[in-house]
């Protein structure tokens, strides 16, 4: 009981640090457009906690290492993509770095897996659910007691940026808030999850995250769309032709009225510069298409291609603002390319958890993967150090992967034994073997 609850605090501590938190505490004036953020400036204490969580990870690791191989073995693409990362030190302009960040990446990509591996997608759910609620409490004591900590005074006065290091960064965390607190469920004080909602919702706004805003909408309207899968005959015609005709009329409204909306939400045509600034960068990605620069280095620079983009901007570009350029700048096509067959196979495991999962948790991995991808057009999260988003991903996609796996294993052995369930003494099962990867391991098909 006592590790089990050790292991649900570590969990909690490792998502918080991944959301910035330590950093927001310590360093409550630096803003986005801080250019020491660009060079990874070091913060102590959130090294210091980094190192202890990490720690504490490793020893959880260890001490499940057979399960983590098999969970490793399910998530080959993915390992596969990190991997390149580390490798990207031998092309790298700047090895030492790369080195370095791509040993970050590595390793909390393992803590990722270890999640996913750990907990199922419901236990990540309600997890997850608990950080979003210690979080929003501790925002709203921490504006009564000292609002300076929660509240930007640098880029965008007057904008929440709550416990974390930016604004954008707290609309992300709310925005993903509210699309999970509208799934998930409480086994106690039930009314505590509208309460926390309303909250998360309300700091989404107070954020000023135009991009988060947004993808929280749009997820929100597309859920019905989902649900179709679950759906049989003409309950999905009539749900998948009233989700086009809603989709083809806010398309409609967003080519007339883009500017109005654009300006509703306090940004213009260009998205706050980055769409002048995305030509350029896919110039630079084109110069060193397939392998690409070297994990998370290229803005370091101070000359070279760094140098002419910024001076072509007029200010000074630390990130694309677009996880797909920062990873085609990072790996290359290869780093893209292998990204999107890991989205496209964890979205058709998401598919089938849906279809299985009859609740309204069975929408969350595949809207969190669309919000992540969509997110991810106007913010550089998609393969981030450490990264909360990035982190959900892989723990999400780890979870689906081995439900996936058990899936067809219990398949495999419908197929092969009839229900053993009903034949409990079958010649061919042999003594000792209860579960369906026991069987397939003694196949030689696991």
């Amino acid at each position: 009981m006592a590790f089990r609850i050790f292991e649900r605090l570590f969990v909690i501590a490792f998502l918080l640090l991944s959301m910035q938190v330590a950093v927001g505490l310590t360093s409550p004036d630096e803003t986005e457009d801080d250019p020491t953020v660009a060079v990874g400036q070091v913060h102590v204490l959130h090294a210091v906690l980094e190192v202890g969580v990490d720690l504490c990870g490793v020893l959880l690791i260890v001490l499940r290492w057979r399960r983590m191989l098999h969970a490793v073995r399910a998530v080959w693409p993915l390992v596969g993509l990190v991997g390149l990362a580390a490798l990207s030190t031998a092309w790298s302009a700047q090895p030492d770095i790369t080195f370095r960040r791509s040993a970050l990446l590595v390793l909390t990509t393992v803590l990722a897996i270890y999640l996913g591996e750990r907990y199922s997608i419901e236990e990540q759910a309600r997890l997850l659910a608990h950080t979003f609620c210690l979080m929003i409490s501790a925002i709203f004591i921490l504006y009564f007691l000292a609002p300076g900590y929660v509240i930007d005074h640098g880029s965008h006065p007057g904008a929440w940026k709550g416990l974390s290091a930016h604004k954008n960064s707290l609309g992300e965390y709310m925005a993903i808030a509210v699309l999970l607190l509208l799934l998930v469920r409480f086994s106690q004080f039930r009314w505590l999850r509208y309460v926390f909602l309303v909250a998360a919702t309300v700091l989404l706004l107070l954020s000023q995250s135009a991009a988060s805003v947004v993808c929280c909408a749009v997820f929100i309207a597309a859920m019905p769309l989902w649900r179709s899968a679950q759906l049989r005959g003409k309950q999905r015609l009539a749900l998948c032709a009233m989700a086009v005709s809603f989709l083809f009329a806010g398309l409609c409204f967003m080519a007339t009225s883009s500017d109005r909306l654009l300006h509703l939400l306090g940004r213009n045509a260009t998205l706050t510069g980055r769409t002048q600034l995305w030509p350029a960068i896919g110039h630079a990605i084109m110069n060193r298409p397939i392998l690409g620069y070297g994990y998370d280095t290229f803005w370091i620079n101070s000359g070279g291609e760094a140098l002419g983009i910024r001076a072509g901007a007029g200010w000074l570009v630390h990130l694309a603002d677009n996880g797909f350029l920062d990873l085609g700048l990072s790996l290359g096509l290869l780093g893209v390319s292998l990204f999107f067959l890991i989205f496209a196979l964890s979205f058709r495991n998401g598919i089938g958890y849906l279809k299985l999962e009859s609740g309204s948790l069975g929408l969350w991995p595949i809207s969190y993967f669309c919000f992540f991808l969509l997110h991810n057009v106007t913010e550089s999260t998609l393969l981030a150090r450490g990264g909360f988003s990035c982190l959900l991903f892989v723990a999400l996609t780890t979870g689906l992967a081995l439900r996936s796996k058990e899936v067809l294993a219990d398949v495999a052995v419908d197929t092969f034994y009839g229900d053993f369930e009903f034949f409990p003494t079958h010649p061919e099962i042999p003594s000792g073997f209860t579960t369906a990867d026991d069987i397939l391991r003694d196949l030689g098909t696991e």
